[in-house]
């Protein structure tokens, strides 16, 4: 990546980390109140999900909550290990680290590119146009 985009692409980066962070959340979630609700009412299941545990004292046994909502924290974190490792073999099989130009012993950079001006040309210079074309050398 040329560094003029860098601001480009950090902001891109970080677009999708914050996408995927709530929406990691909202999935999440769900299945946490899912595994919940098989066990509980849906009201029920819905009121623990949401740090309501006080309002549900006398009406659920308090030893059923705390089950019912480590097995649905268990269930969460499950899938958030597959998905993690589904994507960790998605950067490895896709994300490839860019190859290096093949030199052979005793050239230039310049050489291998095509650069007629040689090594000692700057990048800035072989990339942005002259300032005064009737000034340029070449």
């Amino acid at each position: 990546m040329e560094p003029e985009r860098a601001g480009v692409a950090g902001g891109a980066v970080n677009t999708f980390r914050q996408l995927g962070h709530a929406l990691a959340v909202a999935v999440l979630g769900t299945v946490l109140t899912s595994t919940m609700r098989d066990s509980l009412s849906h009201g029920a299941a819905h009121t623990l999900a949401g740090c309501g545990a006080r309002a549900l004292d006398g009406v659920v046994p308090e030893h059923t909550l705390r089950v019912v909502f480590a097995s649905g924290l268990n269930t969460a974190s499950v899938v958030a290990a597959c998905a993690a490792l589904v994507a960790g073999v998605l950067v490895l099989a896709l994300v490839r680290a860019p190859r290096a130009a093949h030199r052979p012993p005793g050239t230039t950079a310049a050489a291998v590119t095509g650069d007629s001006r040689g090594p000692s040309v700057e990048k800035s210079e072989a990339t942005s146009p002259p300032k005064n074309p009737a000034a340029d050398p070449r």
